[in-house]
C-alpha cells in the first residue's frame, strides 16, 4: 500500500507540473501588449455579425474566443508577437481556418455552405448585406433573429412597436388582425402599408382592396424589415406609408425540433412546434401554431391554427427552388361594437353582442426560382397563389 501511494503521488506531481507548464506557456503567449484586429465579411463585403472567432497559439491547447460586432469586426488584446491559428464559424456559412500573425490585419471572407446558399442569393431580404442597406433609398430598419429571441414578443403588435415611426392599434389584445400605420397614416387594416412575407404580398387583393384581415403568427419568422421613404416603391402596390417584409428562416443544416407552450388565465394558450433539417440537397421546415384565449371582455373568444411548410431544393451552384405552403384557420367570437358610457360604467368588460363572430380560412402557395447570373446580379422568379 505504501509503494502504490508513493507511485500515485509521483504521477500526480508530474501531471501537475505538466499542467503548470502548459498554463504558464499560455499565460506568456496571451499576456503581452500586442493586439490582433480583423473583420469577418460575406462574399458581397457585408460584415457578418455574431460570428465566433477562436484564436490559438501554435503548440498551446488553450484558446481565446470573441464574437464579431455589428460591423463584423473583432479584436484580441494582450498578445505576444508571432503566428496564431485562427478559426471562424458563423451560422449559415462554411467555417474558415488559417494562420495569422499580429503584424497583419485579418480580413476573413466566409462563403455559404450547402443549403445556406439560399441566404445570400434569395430575394427574401430587401437588404441582405450592409452594402445593400447603404444603397437602399429612404430608411430601413431590421429586427434580426437575435432581437426576436431576446425580446420574447408574443405577437406582431409587440414586435412592430420596436420600430421607429410605426404605430400599431390593437383590437382584441391578442394581435390577430393587423392595424399598422407608419409616420402618421391611418392604421385601420394596414391599408397604406404593404405587408410581405419573403417578398410576396400577404393581403387578399394587394392590387385592389388592400385591407388586411389576415396575419400569420410571429413565431413563423426569423427577422422583420420595415422600409420607409422612396425605396419601397420597387416592391409592389400600396406603399404610401411604407412596407413590412417578414422573413421566414431557411431549413437548419442538421435535424432540429422545437416546442414552445405559453398559457395563462382566461383560457389563454400559445403553442408552437417546428421541425426541420437538410437532407442532401433538400431542406425541409414545418411549423404549427395554435393560439386561443377569452380576451379582455365577456363573450369575446378567439382561436386560430396556422400551419406552414418550406422546402428548399438546391439544383446546382447557381440555381435554387423554394416552395412554400401555408394553411390558416380562425374562428373568433368578436365584434366591432364597443360600449356606451353608461354601459361601461355598469360593467367595463361586458359585451352584449353575443352573435358577432369572425370566421377566416386561408391557404397559400408560392414557388420561387433563384438563379445566380454573376456576383452582382441575381434573377428571381416568383409564382404565388392565395385563397
Amino acid at each position: 500500500m505504501k509503494v502504490r501511494y508513493k507511485r500515485e503521488t509521483r504521477i500526480l506531481s508530474h501531471t501537475a507540473a505538466a499542467l503548470f507548464a502548459v498554463f504558464a506557456a499560455a499565460a506568456g503567449v496571451f499576456s503581452q501588449a500586442e493586439t490582433l484586429r480583423g473583420r469577418v465579411a460575406d462574399e458581397q463585403g457585408g460584415g457578418v455579425t455574431q460570428a465566433l472567432v477562436r484564436l490559438r497559439a501554435a503548440g498551446i491547447s488553450v484558446e481565446r474566443t470573441v464574437v464579431t460586432d455589428e460591423k463584423g469586426e473583432f479584436s484580441f488584446v494582450g498578445l505576444s508577437g508571432g503566428v496564431f491559428d485562427i478559426s471562424v464559424r458563423a451560422k449559415g456559412f462554411a467555417s474558415v481556418e488559417r494562420s495569422i500573425s499580429t503584424a497583419e490585419s485579418a480580413e476573413i471572407v466566409l462563403k455559404p455552405e450547402g443549403i445556406a446558399e439560399v441566404v445570400s442569393v434569395s430575394s427574401s431580404y430587401l437588404a441582405g448585406t450592409s452594402g445593400a442597406l447603404e444603397q437602399t433609398a429612404g430608411s430601413i430598419q431590421i429586427i434580426d433573429r437575435f432581437q426576436l429571441e431576446q425580446s420574447r414578443v408574443s405577437n406582431f403588435s409587440e414586435l412592430l412597436r420596436k420600430v421607429t415611426g410605426v404605430s400599431v392599434r390593437d383590437e382584441e389584445g391578442l394581435g390577430l388582425r393587423p392595424n399598422i400605420g407608419i409616420r402618421g397614416t391611418n392604421p385601420t387594416r394596414s391599408t397604406k402599408v404593404l405587408l410581405l412575407e419573403d417578398g410576396v404580398p400577404l393581403s387578399y387583393a394587394p392590387y385592389g382592396d388592400n385591407a388586411s384581415y389576415y396575419h400569420p403568427p410571429v413565431e413563423r419568422f426569423e427577422s422583420v424589415e420595415v422600409q420607409k421613404g422612396s425605396g419601397q416603391i420597387a416592391y409592389g402596390p400600396v406603399t404610401v406609408a411604407g412596407l413590412v417584409n417578414y422573413v421566414t428562416p431557411n431549413p437548419p443544416e442538421s435535424t432540429a425540433f422545437s416546442l414552445k407552450i405559453v398559457g395563462g388565465n382566461r383560457d389563454a394558450l400559445n403553442g408552437n412546434v417546428s421541425f426541420g433539417g437538410t437532407y442532401g440537397k433538400t431542406g425541409l421546415l414545418v411549423n404549427l401554431n395554435r393560439r386561443q384565449g377569452e380576451g379582455a371582455r365577456d363573450n369575446v373568444r378567439s382561436g386560430l391554427t396556422d400551419f406552414s411548410s418550406k422546402v428548399v431544393q438546391t439544383l446546382n451552384d447557381r440555381n435554387i427552388l423554394t416552395a412554400k405552403f401555408s394553411l390558416f384557420k380562425e374562428r373568433s367570437q368578436t365584434t366591432y361594437s364597443g360600449l356606451t358610457e353608461a354601459e361601461y360604467a355598469i360593467a367595463p368588460r361586458s359585451n352584449p353582442f353575443l352573435n358577432d363572430r369572425f370566421d377566416g380560412w386561408r391557404s397559400g402557395f408560392s414557388l420561387q426560382h433563384t438563379s445566380v447570373i454573376s456576383d452582382n446580379a441575381n434573377l428571381v422568379t416568383n409564382f404565388y397563389s392565395n385563397y
